[in-house]
Formats: C-alpha cells, sequence, structure tokens
C-alpha cells in the first residue's frame, strides 16, 4: 500500500480569515483602548496567519509555522491557527508536536479537517486504532470526505483488516471515481484476501487513471505472473521500469516474469539491474542464481546462493538449490551437507536427495 502524503491532503486553509471590532462613538476611553488592542492584535494574527498560507504554498514550511507561531502568540484561540500549525509540523515530520496542535485546534472547536489532520499523525505515529477512531469522527461530520475513507481504510490495512481496507477503498472510489491511489491500494487488499482477477481489475483501472503509477504497473505485472499470464506481465513491468528506473522490485519481477517464460539470459540482466540498484536485495540475487543454474552456470548459481546464506543462513530452499549446484559439478560432499542443512531446516525434498548420499 502506498499512503500519500498529507501535503495532497491536508492543505492549509485558504480562506482569510479577518476579524473586525466596532466600538461605538460614545463608547469610554477605557472601552476605546481595549477595542483598538483587539483591533490591532487581529491585524496581527490576521497578517501573520496570511503570512503562514503564502509560506506553506510556496513550500517554506519553517517559515510558515514561525508565521504561525507570531498568529498564536496575539491570538490563542485562534482554532485555525493550531490547526494550521498541526499540518506544517506534519509536514516537517514533528508528529508530537502536531498532535498537540490538532488537540489544541480541537479543543477550541470540533472539525473534520482536524480529526482528519489527528489521524493522519496517530498513523504516522503507528497508533492504527487511534487513527481510524479520528477517521471515523471526520466521516461523522463531513459523510463525503473521500479522503477520510482512503486513510482509514489505509489504516485498516496495516491492522491486517483487509476486507474492512476493501470497504473503505470502496467508498472513497465511489465518492472520487478517479481517485488512483485507491484503486490502487485497494488492489493490495484484495490480493492479500487471494482474490487475484479483483486485484488485477484494481491496479488495471489505478494504471488507467494516473498512468505515472510505476507502482500500479509493477503489482499488476505481478499479479499476471501468479495467473499464469507471464508476457503480459512483461509488457506491465517494462512499464513500470520506464516510468521509475529506479523502481529495483519491478526488474527483480520483470525477471521473474522473464524466467516463467525461459528467457533466463533476460532474466539475469533484469535481476542483475535490481541489484545494482540495491545490492542488498537478497530475493533478486536468489533468483539469479536460479537463472544461472538453468544456463547450466553452476559456479555462477553457487556464488549468488552463497551470498545469499551468508546474509540469512535459515533459507532451507537456498541451501537445497545449491545442493543441486554443487552435485552438477560433482561436489557430492557439498551437495549432501547443504541437503542435509535443508532437511534441519523443514524442507521436505531435501530428504529425496539425501537418499543419494550412502551414510547420510
Amino acid at each position: 500500500m502506498n499512503i500519500k502524503t498529507i501535503k495532497n491532503t491536508l492543505s492549509v486553509t485558504l480562506l482569510l480569515v479577518c476579524y473586525t471590532t466596532v466600538v461605538g462613538q460614545g463608547a469610554e476611553a477605557v472601552a476605546t483602548r481595549t477595542a483598538d488592542s483587539i483591533q490591532v492584535d487581529d491585524q496581527l494574527a490576521e497578517i501573520n496567519y496570511n503570512k503562514a498560507i503564502d509560506y506553506y504554498s510556496e513550500g517554506h514550511f519553517d517559515s510558515a509555522l514561525r508565521a504561525l507561531n507570531r498568529t498564536i502568540s496575539v491570538k490563542s484561540d485562534f482554532a485555525e491557527a493550531f490547526n494550521n500549525s498541526g499540518t506544517v509540523k506534519y509536514m516537517l515530520q514533528d508528529y508530537l508536536g502536531a498532535l498537540v496542535d490538532f488537540n489544541t485546534a480541537l479543543n477550541l472547536r470540533s472539525s473534520a479537517k482536524t480529526y482528519f489532520g489527528r489521524g493522519l499523525v496517530r498513523m504516522a505515529l503507528d497508533s492504527l486504532t487511534e487513527a481510524i477512531t479520528d477517521f471515523d469522527q471526520t466521516l461523522v461530520l463531513e459523510p463525503n470526505y473521500a479522503e477520510a475513507y482512503y486513510y482509514r481504510g489505509g489504516a485498516n490495512y496495516l491492522l491486517g483488516e483487509y476486507q474492512l481496507a476493501v470497504h473503505d477503498y470502496t467508498r472513497a472510489i465511489t465518492l472520487k471515481n478517479d481517485y488512483a491511489i485507491a484503486y490502487n491500494d485497494r488492489g493490495s487488499a484484495n490480493l492479500k484476501l487471494n482474490k487475484l482477477e479483483n486485484a488485477k481489475s484494481d491496479y488495471y483501472n489505478a494504471s488507467l487513471l494516473d498512468p505515472t503509477l510505476y507502482y500500479a504497473f509493477n503489482s499488476l505485472g505481478g499479479v499476471k505472473i501468479s495467473l499464469g499470464d507471464a508476457e503480459g506481465a512483461i509488457a506491465d513491468l517494462t512499464a513500470a521500469v520506464k516510468i521509475n528506473p529506479d523502481y529495483y522490485f519491478a526488474f527483480n519481477n520483470r525477471g521473474k516474469a522473464k524466467f516463467v517464460v525461459e528467457d533466463f539470459k533476460g532474466a539475469i540482466e533484469d535481476f542483475t539491474n535490481a541489484l545494482d540498484l540495491n545490492p542488498s536485495y537478497m530475493a533478486a540475487l536468489n533468483n539469479r542464481g536460479n537463472a544461472k543454474y538453468k544456463l547450466e552456470d553452476y559456479h555462477g548459481a553457487i556464488l549468488d546462493y552463497n551470498e545469499v546464506l551468508k546474509n540469512n543462513p535459515s533459507l532451507g530452499q537456498v541451501y537445497l538449490n545449491r545442493g543441486i549446484s554443487k552435485e552438477m559439478i560433482r561436489d557430492e560432499d557439498g551437495a549432501c551437507n547443504d541437503w542435509n542443512k535443508a532437511a534441519e531446516l523443514g524442507v521436505p525434498a531435501a530428504n529425496e536427495y539425501l537418499n543419494n548420499c550412502g551414510d547420510n
């Protein structure tokens, strides 16, 4: 699942708030002075508040926060300023500070967007149940808040409540039928529920609505591999790496698809590209070892398996495969040692190979 940045959904309120105090002509002098003071404070608050909006829209979050602090210093009951301060602090990844500001804003005034903002902060703090409560309250106050359904779906997904996530994403899509990322994330929830055709449809719609969503193309390709359409997967995964040439997951998945269609050289090239982008990506290294084995490059396969097991010595299947590769270069002792280890780690197929190991 891809949780969007708050900047796209929780924006500083653009309404310019103006306070005007009217004092009657016959008021006493002290009342006039008090009213004048209030007007000055209100004017200062308004000036700094609007400056904060300008700074925020330009991406100058530190300057926006300073302007909001000046606003709050002269107008401590300004709920909107606290809400916007929480938003800016979220952007600056000061989640605890943002939580304090959203709490203060809610104490001053109940607001759907403030509950929504606090829900996002709580998601960032991994307080998912509390986040859902905030999104619930958002929807009580504003039932057609598509983003609240989307993020509640995200929280449910992270809690493993995939059916609830599908329901929330569906509500978000109903309210906003071009909501590409909601289609994408509903696809991920459907995938968790093993509803592959539904996932395929969702990822397709996401990629159609937003052709820049490289991860939607990657996920669509992955589902197609599972559904037996490796050729179709290669096309989608090629689109993914064209959009984002640094997306190593897509190179790995395209390598898997090429492996399925027995383009082992092409698969090795893709797995190597994935490793060039992320040398610690052991899945690609293991997959490359498998492809090298298919090309009868047993020594190369063993080298890849060695690195995988160095990183994680508990992978029984890799011991099994390395043993098979060692058998092919007539390293019988090494093969049997690997198969023994694979059997210890619970790989049933290892016992069949151990039958060829004499006393082992």
